[in-house]
């Protein structure tokens, strides 16, 4: 049986949805899911998805959460970085203590404990918990989610000025659909070439790039110009942000800025079986509604 946590999440929610077209019968029988509040997932209960409690702050329950579970795919949690620590090492020793025999976890581009991104630091020690912990692993690292595009060009759109941390440093982007398709491909294949794979988009770009093709599509002039971190996180808080995800993702464009978002490999392919979506397709794509 594969369970997948999160399940109600975007991501969670995603990569279910995949395994339930890849999986006979729609994963009758052989698919669970671990979520917080199991009436969000009446749906999928509905479908004949086993929907199971999950909270990954107990790890005395998560035991009998994962128990019967022969591949599980942690979601990554949202939080401070602290907590997420906590959480992801408590869902691993679950694991371990429940019998499971292989997590796939879905990780982050560029983690490393020495990045200035808090997300990256936070799945380092992931990665290095799941590498102690004795159970085969699949580590599964994300690109940037193409899906917060419009958000992060929102004020372009409005005044022609996109403002990053960004420095000069490029990134690659996929859909958050296109990476749990990736992620359902690795949770069914019955063997896996690699330990890790890094899920990329086709091409990275920098963001006076990324700015001349939005503005191509959407028929605006847009220019980008570096902003330094502290002054970027006190710009999302202003606009009502937590103060922690302001600066988690202030820090995640300081990485960008040392192009520890700039690889593209052939992993997608690998596992997919095709390329993932060019950057104009994306743009084309999240952009049709400007």
């Amino acid at each position: 049986m594969i369970l997948v946590t999160g399940a109600t999440g975007q991501l969670g929610l995603h990569i279910v949805q995949q395994l339930a077209v890849r999986l006979p019968e729609a994963g009758v029988g052989r698919l669970a899911v671990s979520v917080r509040n199991p009436e969000r997932a009446a749906a999928l209960a509905a479908r004949g998805i086993e929907v199971r409690r999950g909270n990954f702050d107990e790890t005395e329950a998560l035991r009998a959460t994962f128990a019967g579970a022969t591949r599980l795919v942690i979601v990554s949690t949202d939080g401070p970085k602290a907590q997420r620590i906590a959480q992801h090492r408590n869902a691993i020793e679950a694991a371990r203590a429940a019998g499971v025999e292989h997590i796939l976890y879905t990780s982050f581009l560029g983690a490393d404990a020495a990045s200035p991104s808090e997300f990256a630091q936070v799945h380092a020690d992931s990665e290095a918990a799941l590498a102690a912990s004795g159970v085969a692993y699949t580590i599964l690292r994300n690109g940037m989610y193409a899906d917060f595009l419009p958000m992060t060009f929102a004020g372009a759109l409005s005044c022609g000025l996109l403002q990053l941390p960004a420095g000069e440093g490029r990134a690659s982007y996929l859909s958050r659909s296109e990476l749990a398709g990736a992620i359902a491909a690795a949770a069914v294949a019955p063997r896996l070439e690699k330990r890790i794979y890094e899920l990329t988009g086709q091409t990275a770009q920098d963001y006076h790039d990324l700015a001349a093709r939005v503005g191509a599509a959407t028929g605006k002039t847009l220019r980008y110009e570096p902003l330094g971190e502290d002054a970027y996180a006190a710009m999302l808080e202003g606009a009502g942000m937590s103060a922690w995800l302001a600066r988690a993702m202030a820090n995640m464009y300081t990485a960008v800025a040392a192009n520890n978002m700039a690889r593209t490999t052939n992993d997608f392919a690998a596992l997919v079986g095709h390329p993932p979506k060019s950057i104009d397709c994306l743009i084309a794509e999240f952009f049709r509604a400007v």
